[in-house]
């Protein structure tokens, strides 16, 4: 046998066995299934009874907003454009995308008798569970999902 097709052979094997010896790669972004988790429900459900500074309060615990003046203000917004917007009533998830195993952004519809508003969390995975870790909130579906800047004259991308 020809030592040049040996080392071939051999080099094929050895390239084969390393192959499947390697851990399966796992793509985790952009998972649009994942389960939107229980502390954003918890919030709308606080805001639809008791009104927008609960749900923002809530939504603070544990993570890196608990110190930041920004649900606060998000509170006091709200709380401001009940007038305008009219009363709380529902949300719709729009997408959930899975950015790693301990992050994911959550983008959503809230409804309102006279407008509805879009919002962005940005959940982190603690060793207690979910926290938010930002949000983010506009009348502008746009300012909140970048993507729908460029889908063209509507909002269905057609």
């Amino acid at each position: 046998m020809n030592i040049g097709k040996l080392m071939v052979r051999s080099i094929l094997v050895i390239w084969l066995a390393s192959c499947c010896m390697l851990p399966p790669f796992h793509a985790v972004a952009a998972d649009s299934n994942a389960p939107v988790p229980s502390l954003i429900p918890e919030g709308f459900a606080l805001w639809a009874k008791k009104g927008a500074s609960y749900a923002f309060d809530a939504w603070k615990i544990g993570g890196l907003m608990e110190d930041d003046s920004k649900p606060g203000a998000l509170a006091t917004y709200f709380g401001r454009m009940d007038r305008t917007l009219g009363n709380y009533k529902s949300y719709d998830v729009i997408e959930n995308k899975r950015v790693s195993q301990s992050s994911q952004i959550v983008y959503l519809s809230m409804n309102f008798e006279r407008a509805a508003i879009y919002g962005r969390f940005l959940l982190y995975r603690t060793d207690k569970g979910w926290v938010v870790q930002n949000m983010d909130f506009s009348p502008k579906p746009e300012a909140i999902m970048p993507w729908l800047a460029f889908a063209g004259g509507n909002y269905t991308g057609e």
